[in-house]
């Protein structure tokens, strides 16, 4: 599995955080379907709680636009969990990619 699609990020409060770089990999924001597909896989694996955030932040400058798509999840789960969580989210967004991805403009 690729560390760049999905990683553990630290948080302050002790829940494990997943980040998910959708957009790299789809070219597209997650659909509600899909955030809620992978909250129930997320509780089926190790989590009590899942809170899922479909993530778009803008950054401009006078010479360059970015649009970036993420998904984060934070999991009530014990921290010995925050792989498995991991592993679970990269996998959901490689099969939302390979059933639907959008080629970048070519501008």
């Amino acid at each position: 599995m690729n560390a760049a699609i999905a990683f553990v990020r630290s948080n302050a409060d002790g829940a494990v955080e997943v980040v998910v770089n959708f957009g790299p990999l789809s070219g597209r924001e997650a659909t509600l379907a899909e955030v809620d597909r992978l909250a129930r896989r997320l509780l089926a694996t190790a989590a009590a709680r899942v809170r899922v955030d479909a993530v778009r932040t803008h950054d401009m400058s006078p010479d360059t636009e970015t649009i970036v798509h993420q998904v984060v999840v934070e999991a009530d789960a014990p921290a010995t969990e925050a792989r498995a969580l991991r592993d679970v989210c990269e996998a959901w967004a490689i099969d939302c990619a390979d059933e639907r991805s959008l080629e970048p403009l070519g501008l």
